[in-house]
């Protein structure tokens, strides 16, 4: 409990010094020319106070309260890019709630800044512990968008002075992308779906964008599976159990968001489970070319007809000859002359 009473005692102590100080305008520019380059990431401190003498905005409506608005340019943003502030400031010291309130100013120059403010409805202020983290989405493209952070500024006696301090980061921006599923009636269990995944500008979103596919169908069913872009595509595979055949299943892609890029919902595409196709069936094995029956009769016909002219070239030749030579060639005459009667033989059965 000591811990808890010190510690209001200190914050006290802060608040109790804002008070009666004399210029206490820090931080900003009080117009779009005097406004410093915020760089991403990096932290600001600033304050305001409620003196009106400084104060740098008066209302075109009759009767309005007058202004301190701290003013800071950002870098370059393109269409629906956002920024994410993480700012903090101190409570009223004599009344509830917080006095520094933000915006964004698009587009505003130093004769149309007054113009946005006055109009603008949209903005941004604490609760709680008086610390928050609030994402900015601009609209258009522009390189004149600036931070905007302002407090009521109306009193004149010195007595009655605070002063707000704030602070504060702006994370790099991140950028917009779209991602739109591929309508289809029906998907078999094991098909695949497709998306599209675009930036803003229209241009497909770098490759490697991770994506999430969840489908969801009556009873409790869920299955989800992943994918990354590829020139802005993303192709799903499906493994859908049996529990989801011949139901009408929705269909939804996520992006989750990263450094440079926000979170992404495609719209809900609904269809009708199908079972898997099929598998082709196996090739039939290929027919054996019929083996060739030998032709048995040309074969002996043929060794027949060698086999007797070899007989008679023996015959001939053995004319010719005397002694012994005479009766070698008659003896192999008389075997060949043998071989053809059996080739011969062979012959006839085989034709």
């Amino acid at each position: 409990m000591r811990r808890v009473v010190l510690l209001v005692g200190v914050v006290a102590m802060v608040m109790t010094l804002g008070v009666g100080t004399g210029s206490a305008f820090t931080g900003g520019g009080r117009a779009p020319s005097e406004a410093p380059l915020l760089a991403w990431g990096q932290h600001y401190e600033g304050s305001l106070s409620n003196n009106k003498a400084e104060a740098n905005y008066n209302p075109s409506y009759c009767c309005g309260g007058t202004y301190q608005v701290a003013i800071y340019k950002l870098g370059s943003l393109g269409v629906h890019d956002q920024v994410v502030v993480n700012w903090h400031a101190l409570p009223f010291v004599h009344e509830s709630g917080y006095p520094v309130r933000m915006m964004l100013l698009e587009n505003v120059d130093n004769y149309s800044w007054g113009a946005a403010f006055d109009e603008s409805n949209s903005y941004y202020y604490l609760t709680g512990s008086g610390t928050s983290r609030d994402e900015i989405t601009v609209q258009n493209t522009s390189a004149n968008d600036y931070l905007v952070f302002y407090s009521g500024s109306n009193e004149t006696s010195s007595q009655d002075f605070e002063t707000y301090p704030y602070d504060f980061t702006v994370e790099a921006p991140r950028h917009y992308l779209s991602i739109s599923l591929a309508s289809v009636n029906q998907v078999a269990a094991n098909g695949t779906m497709h998306a599209t995944a675009t930036l803003a500008s229209g241009a497909p979103v770098p490759d490697g964008y991770p994506v999430t596919l969840t489908a969801t169908w009556s009873s409790g069913g869920v299955f989800t599976t992943a994918a990354s872009t590829v020139a802005g595509q993303v192709t799903f595979q499906l493994a859908l159990p049996e529990s989801a055949l011949g139901r009408y299943v929705e269909f939804v892609a996520t992006g989750a968001a990263t450094g440079e890029y926000q979170a992404a919902k495609s719209l809900s595409v609904g269809a009708e489970i199908t079972k898997p196709p099929a598998p082709p069936a196996p090739p039939a094995p290929a027919k054996k070319a019929p083996k060739k029956t030998p032709n048995l009769c040309a074969k002996a016909t043929n060794k027949a007809h060698a086999l007797a002219r070899q007989y008679k070239r023996q015959l001939k030749n053995a004319k010719y000859l005397r002694g012994r030579h005479r009766r070698l060639l008659l003896h192999r005459a008389h075997a060949t002359e043998r071989e053809f009667l059996a080739a011969r033989s062979a012959k006839q059965a085989a034709c």
